[in-house]
């Protein structure tokens, strides 16, 4: 009955957000409008591959293999996370620091999209990262950097594509 409890609850909090998309998690969803882009995701495993090949050091078909699963697992889990994180951002910001009133910081500020960047970054990192660890056997703490560094590029294509 938790399992299935939890399930609801996800898709409760995924769906109770796609009314507020305008009002609170702008940044977060213009990120992942990017990431729906087949340009940017083409190029996203393009980087990713490249980074799993040299630093796991495995064969091209395993890094394909590899890349392609933990793109695709990291994506299923981010349809729900990514407008999370941006509700989370906006919740720290105009709630925890009340920084709309203090200092007239409404959504579209940088630091929003600083934020929301860094933390989809993290999230696509912990997300492939464990996905590595699992199935190649390798440590976390030897894999974070270029996880971090593989998704940051890839993120910021979105942020090119958005913009373009």
């Amino acid at each position: 009955m938790k399992v299935k409890s939890f399930l609801f609850l996800l898709l409760f909090l995924f769906y109770t957000t796609l009314p507020v998309q305008a009002d609170i998690i702008w940044p977060s969803l213009y990120i992942m409008k990017g990431m729906l882009s087949i340009k940017v995701i083409l190029l996203g495993l393009i980087i990713e591959l490249f980074f799993v090949k040299i630093f796991t050091k495995v064969n091209w078909l395993k890094a394909c293999i590899i890349s392609l699963l933990m793109n695709l697992i990291s994506s299923i889990i981010g349809i729900i996370l990514i407008p999370l994180s941006g509700l989370f951002t906006e919740f720290v910001f105009d709630f925890v620091f009340n920084a709309y009133n203090k200092f007239g910081i409404g959504t579209f500020h940088w630091s929003h999209w600083l934020v929301s960047y860094l933390l989809i970054i993290l999230l696509n990192t912990i997300i492939e990262g464990l996905f590595i660890k699992i199935n190649l056997k390798l440590e976390l703490r030897k894999i974070f950097w270029w996880l971090i560094i593989a998704n940051a590029l890839s993120v910021f294509l979105c942020f090119i594509y958005m913009w373009k």
